[in-house]
């Protein structure tokens, strides 16, 4: 019986860490994610700057929503964690391309 009650607390405490993790990364990571793809939006989109400002910034809500949908949609943090980095470069790399590339 105490050895039930002690897997099922520390599942409990386990599972809780898994949530935090998974707020932490859909938070701080969605944030970045979501300020790269505003960034490089501006330097993609064909139309006047203020325009893709404004454009980049109305989409920001809906990819906020959908990066932090998308980690607590994945399997395992590792998995959230890894997707999220690997974007967050290549968002990186594509935008100081883009950044170069224009001149600003």
């Amino acid at each position: 019986m105490a050895q039930a009650k002690k897997n099922s607390t520390q599942e409990l405490r386990q599972y809780r860490w898994e949530v935090f993790g998974r707020i932490l990364v859909a938070v701080l990571g969605g944030y970045g994610f979501t300020l790269l793809f505003g960034i490089l939006l501006t330097y993609v989109l064909p139309i006047s700057k203020s325009s893709a400002v404004m454009t980049a910034s109305l989409l920001s809500f809906a990819i906020y929503t959908s990066v932090i949908i998308w980690v607590f949609s994945v399997k395992t943090l590792r998995h959230a964690a890894i997707g999220l980095v690997g974007s967050l470069f290549v968002l990186g790399a594509l935008t100081l391309l883009f950044r170069l590339l224009s001149g600003s």
